[in-house]
């Protein structure tokens, strides 16, 4: 008799379950498990990625040195390996944790910042240890992008064919390959979602779309001529992909080009994107700034063009918004001036789209950044020219908009610019590494080719 009690109680239970479901689909329970941010305080620093000219001796690592924002010094350097061209920081977690291309001797080494903490009180913590992993031969690895804590993607264009290779984090290892078609692969980007990778094929004007969990290609695009660069915008919406024609843009919803592309008057040089205000700036070799609101429908994105007082921002090559949405500062080289003794930076009112002044009052506008070198010359002038860098000129903002800094492989060093009162601080010179064991027994000075602000 009990049993049947118990019985007809379940039996009760399993129709009011069933009438509770009515009308509604079952689906499983999604948990959102958030990742660690971390710490904000720990990402209050940039970063310089130097190295010596292979020509003079490529047998000497590369380095990377971390620059204290609050005291404008030197905070630590670590050798990498050799010949380093390309940098990334891993998403989340509360270390800062930076990997390094290293083009000359197939691996990717990787190290955590000095924690700033601890440079208060005048004490220098140490930067981490540095792991390497090792490539396959002759890939060359050249390119970093993830936005996963437990991914790092490294591109492999020396491979036949090509691939993408899949760094796991946990165990600092090369875990996979996903092949490419043959072609010169340069640059990526992941969604913010870490669904999908999108990479640019130079050679056959192409982007790739990867899904991240196939790790399959799953998707050809054709975009512009000779593309070079690629982002994707921080809500997911749009991956704009900069070519030798203008700016395409991807829906990453379908993977289709969006009718009309962002088109610029002249040739793009560079491409940057704005997440406080949602603008995209892409800088021309005309020496415009196009600043486009990608805060609308991607393929309606209004654009509007920065015209300084003056005309043009000369040589316009590089874009860094502050990330309190303030201003933004645009990197230009003068051509008419010698090499190492060329480099602008104009700050801009982004509400006005005005020029504002330089400190002094009467110091030119744009701000000659060359200036704080008080010699007129390099401080490291071997690569002085720097033919070969692909990141000869880099520009970022620091995370709480106090500080600009631009690398320079011809100065030899990385400009700090104090933009409370837009002032040039001074040229911190990359680091002198020992010197080359043949005579003359000098100290090897290394030149900047790649730089990091933190988050």
């Amino acid at each position: 008799m009990q049993m049947r009690r118990w019985m007809l109680v379940v039996a009760l239970l399993s129709l009011l379950a069933i009438c509770l479901s009515c009308g509604q689909n079952y689906r499983s329970p999604i948990i959102p498990i958030p990742g660690n941010p971390g710490d904000p305080s720990l990402y209050h620093f940039a970063m310089t990625i130097s190295r010596t000219d292979p020509t003079i001796n490529a047998a000497i690592p590369g380095a990377v040195t971390q620059i204290d924002v609050s005291g404008d010094s030197n905070a630590g350097v670590v050798n990498m390996g050799r010949g380093p061209v390309y940098a990334a920081l891993l998403t989340g977690g509360a270390v800062n944790r930076v990997y390094v291309a290293n083009g000359l001797e197939d691996t990717v080494s990787t190290t955590t910042a000095a924690p700033a903490s601890c440079f208060p009180t005048g004490s220098v913590c140490p930067m981490g240890a540095v792991s390497t992993i090792t490539m396959p031969g002759g890939s060359s690895p050249s390119y970093l992008a993830s936005t996963e804590a437990s991914n790092m993607y490294v591109l492999l264009p020396g491979l036949t064919p090509p691939a993408v290779g899949v760094i796991a984090t946990l165990q600092n290892a090369l875990t996979q390959q996903i092949a490419l078609p043959a072609g010169n692969p340069v640059a990526m980007a992941e969604l913010p979602n870490g669904q999908k990778l999108y990479v640019v094929d130079q050679a056959n004007s192409t982007v790739y779309v990867v899904d991240t969990v196939s790790r399959q290609i799953v998707q050809t695009l054709a975009a512009g001529v000779s593309p070079t660069m690629v982002i994707a915008s921080p809500d997911n919406s749009a991956v704009y992909v900069m070519s030798n024609i203008g700016v395409s843009v991807i829906d990453p919803l379908t993977d289709q080009l969006v009718a009309g592309n962002l088109s610029t008057t002249g040739q793009p040089n560079s491409i940057a994107y704005d997440t406080k205000l949602n603008r995209l700036y892409v800088t021309d070799t005309s020496g415009r700034v196009g600043i486009y609101n990608a805060a609308v429908p991607a393929g309606t994105l209004p654009s509007t063009f920065l015209i300084t007082p003056a005309g043009f921002v000369p040589g316009a090559i590089g874009v860094a918004p502050l990330p309190d949405g303030t201003r933004f500062y645009v990197l230009g080289i003068d051509p008419a001036q010698p090499l190492g003794t060329s480099l602008t930076l104009t700050a801009v009112d982004s509400a006005t789209l005005s020029p504002i002044a330089s400190n002094p009052p009467n110091s030119p506008n744009p701000y000659p950044l060359d200036s704080l070198n008080t010699n007129g010359t390099p401080v490291n002038p071997v690569l002085q020219t720097c033919p070969s860098v692909r990141f000869r000129f880099m520009v970022g903002a620091s995370a709480d908009s106090g500080r600009v800094y631009v690398s320079s492989c011809d100065a030899g060093g990385t400009y700090i610019f104090r933009t409370s009162d837009n002032t040039g601080v001074l040229l911190m010179p990359a680091p002198i590494q020992p010197p080359i064991p043949l005579p003359p027994t000098v100290p090897t000075p290394q030149n900047p080719v790649f730089l990091i602000t933190g988050r």
